[in-house]
């Protein structure tokens, strides 16, 4: 068994959940070669103490690993590495976020009836120094793009931006809590972008463009712009899921 038994610390959470640690931390093993196909992983009173989490965080990932099909659970004997194609193993954290789609979909779906309304407040009712949040907001986007870095947890801050643009704390904790979810669904299209640098200036660029339209003062241009740019996402956040469906092969679905 691993020996590091402080892989996953309380602390080190930030705003993943125990159980994504969890996974992140099984699909490293078999990615290493730690536990090889047709091996037995520790039992969960083991990976308990290995990890330091609760059972349930335990048994949620194992359940997510046996969803991608990289395990397989026998009750009564414990849990069983597949074998799987090498290409597939690579590409598991994109795969998990199929776990998580109707969750996604199901948020754009509000984030574009509440964010319309939230952008047309924020034209309204925005001042000079919430703008200046929003430009500091895109400026971390240029900065991440300069540095070769992921922009998926920058963009949802310029919507908190505009969100917080409106002064009603409300709607900006609203929006702020689709955070988690966008910034995976972020992950996706930058993982299966045809041209990622390309992929990272559109976010950069329609994101200006939606500042832009804010900066104009008109309140129902602003919420169709706002719709219009999730859109736009949804559009890419869907090709990005048939993309991962299609990085599944054959023999892992058996």
């Amino acid at each position: 068994m691993p020996n590091d038994r402080s892989t996953i610390q309380t602390s080190d959470l930030g705003g993943d959940t125990l159980t994504e640690k969890t996974v992140q931390q099984l699909l490293g093993w078999l990615r290493d070669g730690t536990f090889k196909p047709g091996s037995k992983l520790p039992s969960q009173n083991e990976l308990v103490e290995q990890l330091g989490i609760s059972r349930t965080g335990v048994r949620e990932a194992l359940q997510v690993m046996s969803a991608l099909n990289l395990v397989e659970i026998r009750p009564g004997s414990g849990c069983f590495v597949r074998k799987v194609a090498t290409e597939y193993i690579v590409h598991t954290d994109v795969l998990a976020i199929l776990l998580e789609k109707e969750s996604i979909l199901e948020v754009i779906e509000v984030r574009k009836i509440l964010e319309a309304g939230t952008a047309a407040l924020a034209a309204e009712r925005a001042v000079e120094a919430d703008f200046w949040v929003i430009e500091d907001a895109l400026s971390l986007i240029a900065k991440a793009i300069d540095r070769g870095e992921s922009v998926a947890g920058l963009t949802p801050e310029v919507h908190i931006a505009i969100a917080k643009a409106t002064h009603n704390p409300v709607l900006a904790k609203l929006v702020a809590s689709f955070t988690g979810l966008m910034a995976k669904a972020g992950k996706l299209m930058e993982a299966t972008a045809d041209d990622l640098v390309e992929f990272k200036q559109y976010e950069l660029s329609t994101h200006r463009s939606l500042y832009d339209v804010l900066r104009e003062g008109d309140p129902q241009k602003a919420a169709r712009a706002m719709v219009e740019h999730i859109e736009g996402s949804q559009a890419l956040i869907i090709r990005g899921f048939n993309q991962a469906q299609l990085m599944t092969p054959q023999t892992a679905r058996t």
